[in-house]
Parts: structure tokens; sequence; C-alpha cells
């Protein structure tokens, strides 16, 4: 049997919480009191369907997805940080049959998302810088030991290691 091709849209819900955690981790306190992480999620959702052409391999995904959060993010820093407002002039609608918006929600579930988002980023402040960045790099980011290694100068081993305290000491901080 012909396995069916992955769909954006059945990838993006896949992906979806994991996502929205890059999201809100990278955005920091500054950026999400002037825009909901949510709002920037859809942004993502609608630069996935258009370039969905563009992932080579499936298997990819959840990796290719999460890089284009993580650079919406990085440009909404850049271009939107500091600025008054957004200007309502260089805003347009987007014409699309794709349904973009998320079924599941409304003010409770939206509530208890932003509590538990904000439950995890101050137990992830009170982690050390190095605990902090094993997890975001693993099990936020999806990059691979081998890959964590080159970027924080360690051995596989030792990033296993790492990661390994750090979800430990994590889940104390969560009280978990």
């Amino acid at each position: 049997m012909i396995p069916m091709p992955l769909s954006p849209e059945v990838a993006f819900e896949q992906n979806r919480e994991r996502l929205l955690s890059v999201i809100y981790l990278r955005m920091g306190p500054n950026l999400r009191v002037r825009m909901d992480p949510e709002d920037v999620l859809q942004e993502v959702a609608i630069e996935a369907f258009r370039s969905w052409q563009t992932l080579t391999e499936e298997q990819n995904a959840g990796a290719w997805l999460v890089t284009l959060a993580r650079r919406k993010v990085a440009r909404i820093l850049r271009d939107q940080l500091g600025v008054a407002a957004r200007d309502p002039r260089r805003e347009h609608a987007l014409q699309t049959d794709l349904p973009l918006a998320d079924r599941r929600t409304g003010p409770v579930t939206s509530a208890d998302r932003k509590d538990r988002l904000a439950l995890l980023e101050d137990a992830m402040q009170r982690l050390s810088t190095h605990h902090r960045e094993v997890i975001i790099l693993m099990k936020i980011e999806g990059l691979s030991a081998r890959e964590v290694g080159d970027k924080m100068d360690r051995t596989e081993n030792a990033v296993h290691l790492l990661l390994s305290r750090a979800l430990k000491r994590l889940a104390e901080e969560l009280k978990l």
C-alpha cells in the first residue's frame, strides 16, 4: 500500500503545540505584551501553506516548521520590537481556502494555554543557561544530539547527560 502524502494541514496540526512553545519562548515577555503567540502561529501556518512545496522530505516536516517559526519570530523581533504600533495601512487580508483557525479555541482554552506556557517560561528561566538551551534545542526545536553538541561544543553523550539533568531539574521546578 502506498502511503498518502503528508498535507501541510496535517503536518501543522501534528506540530502545533511544539510550534506554539517555540514561538512563545522565543518571543519573550516584552514582545508577548504587544503580540499574541497564537497570531504569530497563524502567520507561520500561512507561510507553511504557501511554501509547502519547498519541503523536500516529509519526515523533516516538524523541523522545517520549527525553522519557519524561529525565523518568523526573529523577523518580528527585528522589525516590530521598539515600534510604537503596527501600521494598519501595511496589513492586508489573505485570500485562502485553507482552514487556518484553530478549532480548539475559546476563552477558557486560551487562558489555560497561556497559564501553562507562563508556568513553563517561569520554570525555564530558573534553569541554568546550559539546561535551558539543551531543552529548547532538543525538545522544542527538535535538533539531534549531534547538532546540539556542535552548537554547544559538547559530545553527543554529554548532550544526552545534560538533557537528562535539565529535564529532571525542570520537573523539579514545575513540581511534577
